[in-house]
Order: structure tokens, then sequence, then C-alpha cells
């Protein structure tokens, strides 16, 4: 099959209409690429269109980075000034990572965002896939060494710069709220009160089915023991979790397993290690504030990514992770 990258393919990557200067040499430099790209085994059952939107996306990398300007450096600097002291997500940068260069890292990232992606069309269609993996690094190890045989004569771009590509970037300018406050003393919500004079001031509560929940609600909580006003589109769920606080009482269901508390009866360690990262890539899974609360409360302990290393990646990377894979939920109102 003949596969050709052209200009206009350029131009959208970019996010522009007008051509500059040095797009030719940009597209020539993808299709050096593109081979690279196709032969890893990464991509190689990928189809076409993933390959060369993977291809613009090291190309559009490297034109950032010689160019210091674009949707690169823009990445960079909102996710720096987010998470002091750090460089990348995932990756601890080698003694040899030069900021304001190409650096092997960073095109491993790039990588990486090509194969984990968001929910696009179902909250569960989202992709996992270990920023460690060793097939992630080789094929990094290639795209450099192609990038840095051609970095003297690639042409700066200062006339139009890319636009934000990088998927995540716009999710790192969203504000982090605090926690809200579970003290009776600063809840003005009724239900909320009644929560936490139920369990003693613990803001969690833990309900085992919607039989359970239903009875909470009417003898605890003193709603009218009438099907319309008990949330009855919840009959059919399990393993409920009340979270309440200052902005109310939150409930979500199917997530309660995850949680180690003394207070929770259904706490299974396997089953959290197994589904528990569902809760910060898939939206709509789990409210974020009490997403937030099991965080800083340390009752998510052994959830993780299904891979090698996958709970230090996930817990050191939570928030990051969150932001990427929740979009609009991440902090949702």
């Amino acid at each position: 099959m003949i596969r050709t990258l052209n200009l206009q393919q350029w131009l959208r990557a970019n996010g522009r209409r007008e051509v500059v200067g040095g797009d030719k040499w940009y597209v020539n430099f993808a299709s050096t690429l593109l081979p690279a790209v196709t032969a890893s085994p990464l991509f190689k059952g990928r189809g076409l269109h993933e390959q060369e939107q993977t291809a613009w996306a090291l190309t559009l990398y490297f034109q950032d980075a010689v160019s210091q300007n674009g949707g690169w450096p823009e990445f960079v600097r909102s996710y720096r000034h987010l998470y002091p002291g750090r460089t990348l997500p995932f990756l601890p940068a080698s003694a040899n990572y030069v900021a304001d260069e190409i650096n092997p890292e960073d095109i491993a990232l790039v990588l990486w965002t090509r194969l984990a992606t968001p929910a696009r069309h179902r909250p569960d269609d989202y992709t996992l896939f270990n920023p460690e993996d060793e097939r992630l690094a080789a094929l990094a190890g290639v795209a450099y060494d192609l990038m840095d045989t051609s970095f003297e004569e690639a042409p700066v771009n200062d006339e139009a710069p890319s636009a934000c590509w990088v998927p995540g970037t716009d999710a790192l300018d969203t504000p982090t709220e605090p926690l809200p406050a579970s003290e009776k003393a600063l809840c003005m919500d009724r239900n909320a009160l009644r929560c936490l004079a139920y369990s003693g001031g613990h803001p969690l509560l833990y309900f085992a089915d919607y039989d359970e929940l239903r009875r909470f609600f009417v003898d605890t909580l003193g709603w009218p023991d009438k099907r319309r006003s008990l949330l009855p589109d919840l009959a059919p769920y399990r393993e409920f979790v009340i979270y309440a606080n200052a902005k109310g009482m939150l409930l979500a269901h199917s997530v309660a397993a995850c949680f180690r508390d003394p207070h929770n009866p259904m706490y299974d360690p396997q089953r959290a290690a197994a589904e528990g990262h569902a809760l910060f890539c898939q939206p709509g899974r789990c409210p974020f504030d009490l997403l937030k609360a099991g965080m800083a409360l340390d009752l998510l302990p052994d959830v993780r990514f299904p891979f090698h290393n996958g709970r230090r990646l996930l817990h050191d990377n939570w928030d990051f992770v969150a932001r990427y894979y929740l979009g609009e939920y991440y902090e949702g109102k």
C-alpha cells in the first residue's frame, strides 16, 4: 500500500490554513518517520489512519521543540506549573534530559498519548497503556535518532506556531478545588447533617444494596416512603457510598469495594486492584469529590493500573490521570 503524507494533513495537524516556509520540510520528515511507526509492534495492527496520526504527532513535537513554541511547550509549561519539581508525567527524566531540547522521554510521552486514550463514544471505551512499556521506549529511541540527525537542518517556525495538540493540555488549566469540609458545624445541608449524625461524624457511609439504601433514606433521612422519592433508578445497583460534606450528600454506586475503610464491610482488595483504575479513567464512574476524599484519606491504597508498577504509576500521577481521562468530569459541578 502506498502511504502518502501531504501538506493539507500537516496544516490540519497544526490547526491552521496558511502555509509557512518550513512546512514542506516537516511533511518530508513525517514521511521519514512513518516507516518506523508502521514497523513498531505497537502500531502494526492499528490501521493506516492511526499510524499517520502518530507520525504527525511526532513531527509536531519535533517542530515545536525546534521552534520552542506551539502545543508541546504549552503542555510542558502547564504541567510543570501545576506540578512543581516534576518534569513529565510517569517518566522520570534521565541525567541526560535537557529542557528545551528533544528528549526520548518527551517522545515516549507523545507516543503514550496515542495509545492511552480517554473515552470517546461510551464512558467505558477508554484505553490504558503502560508508559514504561519497553516497546514504547524502543520506538521513542528510533524517533529520537531520526530527529537528532536532522535537528540542525530543521526549520524554525516563528510565523505560525502549532495550536494546542497534546491531549490533556486544557485539563491542566482546571483549578483544583479544596476538599469540602465534613464537620457538622460547617454543614448546612439537612441530609448531610443527618448522615453525619448517623455515622458519628464519619463522612463516608456504605450500603450493600438498594433495599438497605432505601431504608436509610426513609428511617434516617426522613424521606417520604414513596417509590418516586427514593431514587428508584438506583434499584439495579449495589455497593453504594454516600459522602456527606458541606456541599451536601453525594451518592455513588458500584464503587464501595475499592474503599479500605473500617466502616465498610464491602471492601475487597482484590477487586480494588482489578477495578479501581476505572474510578480515575471512566467519566461518571465515581464523583470527583468522592475520589478526592478517597485519596486524601488514604482509603484507596489498592487501586492500580493493570500492568507492572501499576500501583506506583497511578498513585504518583493520580491527579494528572484523572484530568487526562475524566475531562469535564474533573472538578465537574
